[in-house]
């Protein structure tokens, strides 16, 4: 009895295409001891399709990735990933045909948007077919503050939505989960190990707070840069500064300016 790849244990969908696709491309009169369990247990129609219904059914090359048949393959292309209408199939000038990403139908409600309500505002055209979408209603909602405390405040460009806590949250559990219309406070406390230790000698780090650290040195070791001098610092001197060619002025006489 021929034997098929054993097919992936961890996702049933998996299995089963797997095992329909073994059925598909084997002859007719073989068989296989997997079909009374996909016939029973999961309702599968493990029946090859009929001329009739060939055309009726997708194409399983093409959902694959590729079909080789093209336009001519009998069975239907179709992508359940498409959800925007093709702008040029609305002109007629799409010529990817059934390799096209977007959609080859008129549908309102998965039309593109609008570029001039995007770039402006504001649309001037009264029967633009085309969406017209709230940029505020794009803006997803702070996890922080849904968390209970955004860093950010009001200049969060995130949306700030308010909600009561849940009182079945709080108590414990919500039947709701994710669809509950009240907040789910979350306390997600930092990780003690990426918290900063604060230095004993200063406050924050020692390289951003200049010299706290360097010892004072003597008033006998100090130069003060306006007189020269030593045992002052310049804040403190009495006298005005001197000049670098050595003429400096003593103290009451006045410093010549430049007319």
């Amino acid at each position: 009895m021929p034997t098929a790849a054993d097919p992936p244990r961890n996702n049933t969908a998996a299995s089963s295409a797997y095992a329909l696709l073994a059925l598909n491309s084997t002859p007719a009169s073989l068989t296989f001891d997997f079909e009374p369990f996909l016939v029973s247990d999961l309702n599968l129609n493990i029946n090859p399709p009929t001329k009739s219904s060939a055309s009726d059914g997708p194409c399983k090359y093409f959902m694959k990735g590729h079909c080789h048949k093209g336009a001519s393959c009998p069975f239907r292309h179709s992508r359940s990933d498409k959800t925007i209408v093709c702008k040029h199939w609305l002109r007629g000038l799409c010529k990817k045909g059934d390799l096209c990403e977007f959609l080859h139908e008129y549908n309102l409600r998965k039309m593109p948007e609008c570029f001039f309500y995007i770039r402006n505002g504001s649309c001037s055209n009264p029967e633009c077919m085309y969406l017209h979408i709230d940029p505020e209603s794009k803006v997803k909602d702070c996890p922080w503050y849904t968390a209970g405390f955004c860093k950010f405040g009001p200049d969060c460009r995130q949306k700030h939505v308010r909600r009561p806590i849940c009182q079945n949250f709080v108590t414990g559990f919500c039947p709701k989960g994710p669809d509950c219309t009240f907040g789910h406070p979350k306390f997600d406390p930092p990780n003690p190990n990426s918290i900063d230790s604060v230095p004993q000698n200063g406050y924050g780090d020692s390289t951003g707070a200049g010299n706290a650290n360097r010892p004072f040195r003597s008033l006998d070791q100090v130069t003060c840069f306006k007189c020269g001098e030593m045992g002052h610092y310049a804040n403190h001197c009495t006298q005005r500064r001197q000049f670098a060619n050595g003429q400096g002025e003593l103290q009451g006489q006045p410093i010549p300016t430049v007319s």
